[in-house]
């Protein structure tokens, strides 16, 4: 997917603004105090030094909008870092029938999304807890909102692909993730919303085995990963063949591998769901009324590394047909 790039909104920028100008004059009310004020009881660490966002309310419409992308449901548990006046998380239990939990520092907003969820009947579905967001284990959300800014998405950026079960789904509002290219966007009046479904890891060294009409083969595969992209190698006896078109979904990995069946090259559409370091899945050559073959997959688990580019390594690079 192409890149976006372009400039914050003009309500975010004003927000930036006055933030700088109150950090100069500010009062002692807990609406005022900034992340980084009510952090300074603690040793400051470069984390905490980029926790100060400013609040800004996102509009109906947009809310409405990242709930639909995630697709959000009666099934889902939905957090919301920044949550401020709890507006999402309490359409997503209103509107959705979702559970959801928001997180803010401001004591302020905490008090504010609870009197708003006590006005809308949802409390028994949801829960606001003041916290810094950094220190928030949402491991057990299937969809994790955020209205931030781009230094804090980064920073967020590798615990959400480490704490995130695959297939779980995070909506942003306005700022992206930079390398990790969004698998959608929608553009609502002036705002920009990204959305990504986590990706399993497949990356390593895994022994396949699969069966056909002519019996048991063998290979092994090399898969580097980055975020959602993968390439890699099929290795068999002295064979080396490329990955091609390689993208992960959640726990749903997808590649091509060209094969030569009776003197032609042919390319095997490999599709495989992971558990673990096991992969299971089937293999079906191009061609209308070609037949399927399930394969089984192992990895050597000292083999997976991060997908999320902070391990750079070369790339596999094909040596012979």
């Amino acid at each position: 997917m192409k890149r976006i790039f372009r400039m914050p909104s003009m309500l975010v920028l004003v927000a930036l603004l006055l933030a700088q100008i109150t950090a100069c004059n500010r009062s002692d009310s807990p609406d005022r105090l900034t992340q980084r004020e009510q952090s300074s009881a603690r040793a400051s660490s470069p984390t905490e030094r980029i926790l100060d966002v400013p609040y800004v309310p996102t509009p109906k419409g947009v809310v409405d909008r990242m709930l639909d992308m995630a697709q959000v449901g009666s099934a889902d548990i939905v957090y919301d870092l920044g949550c401020g006046d709890g507006r999402l998380i309490i359409t997503a239990a209103k509107e959705r029938g979702a559970r959801g939990v928001g997180i803010d520092l401001n004591p302020a907003r905490i008090i504010e999304s609870n009197e708003n969820a006590t006005k809308a009947k949802v409390k028994d579905r949801v829960t606001f807890i003041q916290q810094d967001l950094f220190e928030t284990d949402f491991s057990e959300a299937t969809v994790l909102t955020l209205y931030l800014l781009p230094q804090v998405n980064l920073a967020l950026r590798p615990r959400i692909l480490t704490q995130m079960k695959p297939g779980s789904r995070v909506v942003s509002h306005d700022f992206d993730m930079k390398e990790w290219e969004p698998d959608n966007v929608s553009v609502i009046g002036n705002s920009h919303i990204y959305y990504w479904v986590v990706p399993a890891n497949f990356s390593g060294i895994w022994n396949l085995t699969m069966n056909s009409e002519k019996g048991s083969s063998r290979y092994s595969f090399i898969i580097h990963q980055n975020f959602q992209e993968i390439e890699g190698l099929a290795l068999s006896g002295s064979s080396q063949k490329l990955l091609k078109n390689g993208r992960v979904k959640g726990e749903i990995l997808e590649f091509t591998v060209e094969q030569r069946v009776d003197g032609k090259v042919v390319a095997g559409k490999f599709e495989g769901r992971i558990v673990g370091n096991s992969i299971q899945g089937t293999m079906r050559r191009a061609g209308e009324n070609e037949p399927s073959y399930a394969w089984t997959a192992e990895r050597n688990p000292a083999t997976a590394r991060p997908i999320d580019g902070s391990q750079k390594e070369k790339g596999p690079e094909r040596q012979s047909a």
